[in-house]
């Protein structure tokens, strides 16, 4: 247990660090409209602002992963034990439940690194020296401690979605791989990487309009009056001025 909790944190820290670059570009591209695509906007923050900026707003995330592993998995196997009696074989549907309620239990700890994280990653060059600790002390002074809850609601429903539907794949993968007859440990690292794989790109391509707004209700007021009343608000503006939440380009990112 230990082992893989440890495992589980490392892994997560490295992909953070692969992937934080990706994903300022996604954040840059799904709130703002000043891009023209990925290539246009990397090359405009390297260009502009320096490579480093691909990287503001990874320490929060960073800061967490260690925790979110533990709620996450923790969970996961803790529901999955008391609703699914075969744990070597679970229903689908089992495997499904117990992912919504891990994320929905993760959702509460990524919602303010996530916060922290977007406003860092928009703020480009305005705000050269500005770290985390000054993201908190601005949110605090302008907005009190109900503004480090903004996009939590948002941010839940994301990690609700996307979780469920991840474990759910995975699990439909990993026993479509075993078929009637082979044990779990018969399967290679191959197996395991292509099943997470999918299951990573079902469940982001499912709830990516989820994350666009979630991005947009992060930033929203952060250096002045807030455009959005709300989560559907935001959705509704974005679909009357661009006919409804274009994210392709953004969702491959991911």
């Amino acid at each position: 247990m230990t082992e893989g909790y440890i495992a589980g944190s490392v892994a997560g820290a490295a992909g953070l660090v692969v992937g934080h670059p990706f994903d300022t570009i996604k954040v840059r591209l799904q709130t703002s409209q000043v891009y023209n695509g990925f290539s246009h906007c990397c090359r405009k923050i390297i260009v502009d602002e320096g490579a480093r900026t691909l990287y503001k707003g990874m320490l929060a995330p960073l800061a967490g992963v260690s925790a979110m592993n533990a709620v996450f998995f923790g969970a996961y196997t803790g529901v999955l034990q008391y609703v699914d009696t075969d744990m070597e074989t679970p229903k689908i549907s089992s495997t499904f439940i117990a992912g919504t309620v891990s994320g929905l239990l993760a959702g509460f700890i990524s919602g303010p690194t996530e916060l922290i994280k977007c406003r860092l990653q928009v703020s480009g060059t305005l705000d050269k020296k500005r770290g985390n600790i000054d993201v908190i002390r601005h949110i605090l002074k302008t907005e009190g401690i109900g503004g480090m809850r903004r996009g939590l609601g948002i941010t839940v429903s994301r990690e609700l979605v996307s979780c469920g539907f991840y474990f759910a794949t995975y699990e439909w993968m990993i026993q479509w791989f075993r078929g009637p007859h082979k044990r779990i440990d018969e399967l290679t690292p191959i197996h395991m990487i292509f099943a997470g794989g999918i299951s990573g790109m079902l469940s982001w391509g499912i709830n990516y309009p989820i994350d666009v707004v979630k991005s947009r209700i992060q930033i929203d007021g952060m250096d002045g009056p807030r455009r959005y009343k709300s989560s559907y608000d935001c959705f509704k503006s974005m679909k009357a001025t661009t006919g409804g939440v274009d994210c392709t380009e953004e969702c491959q990112l991911r």
